[in-house]
C-alpha cells in the first residue's frame, strides 16, 4: 500500500513537473512572438515572412508553430524552421539557441557576425557569449538578460518596452 502510494506521488509529480516544462516553452514561445513586434529590422532584411530558427529546442518549435498558424509579425506571416546544427542556420530574423545547444553560442554568434538577426539563448549568461537575449529564472519566474549593444551591432532596433522589462548586462 505504502509503496503504491509512493508510486503514485512519484507519478504525479513527474507530471506536474512535466506540465511546468511545457508551460515554460509556451511562454519561451510568446516572448519570442513579441519580440518580433518590439524590434526593427533593417530594410535590407524584409521580406513577406519573418523567418525564426530553432536550434536545439523542439518543444519550443511547436509552440512557435502553433502560434505563426494563427498570428502575424506586423504584415508578415511568421515561418518556423528547426534545424540541427550552425551550418543549417539560413537566413533568419531570429535565431533560438536551445540550452541543450548552449555550448554552440559562440560559433553561432561569429556565423551571425554583422547580420540583421537577433540570438536569443535559452541559457542565462550568454550575453557574454553573443546573444542579445538570453533567457533565465529568477525566484521561480521567466526572465531574461538582454545586452543593447548586440542589437547595435546586428543593426537591430529595440523598444524600451523590452529593454525594460529584461535585466540589462554588457
Amino acid at each position: 500500500m505504502k509503496k503504491t502510494f509512493l508510486l503514485l506521488c512519484v507519478f504525479c509529480l513527474g507530471s506536474l513537473f512535466s506540465e511546468m516544462e511545457g508551460q515554460t516553452a509556451t511562454f519561451k514561445a510568446l516572448f519570442l512572438y513579441n519580440f518580433t513586434k518590439n524590434i526593427d529590422w533593417p530594410a535590407s532584411a524584409s521580406g513577406d515572412e519573418l523567418v525564426i530558427t530553432i536550434l536545439g529546442d523542439a518543444e519550443i518549435s511547436t509552440e512557435l508553430q502553433k502560434i505563426a498558424k494563427v498570428k502575424k509579425s506586423g504584415r508578415k506571416s511568421i515561418k518556423i524552421v528547426s534545424v540541427r546544427s550552425i551550418k543549417d542556420v539560413g537566413e533568419s530574423h531570429i535565431v533560438f539557441l536551445g540550452s541543450s545547444k548552449s555550448s554552440l553560442m559562440n560559433s553561432l554568434s561569429h556565423t551571425q557576425q554583422n547580420k540583421p538577426v537577433l540570438l536569443v539563448a535559452d541559457k542565462g549568461g550568454l550575453c557574454k557569449h553573443g546573444a542579445a537575449i538570453s533567457f533565465l529564472t529568477v525566484g521561480g519566474k521567466l526572465r531574461y538578460e538582454i545586452c543593447p549593444s548586440v542589437f547595435e551591432s546586428h543593426n537591430l532596433k529595440v523598444t524600451q518596452k523590452v529593454i525594460s522589462l529584461g535585466i540589462t548586462v554588457q
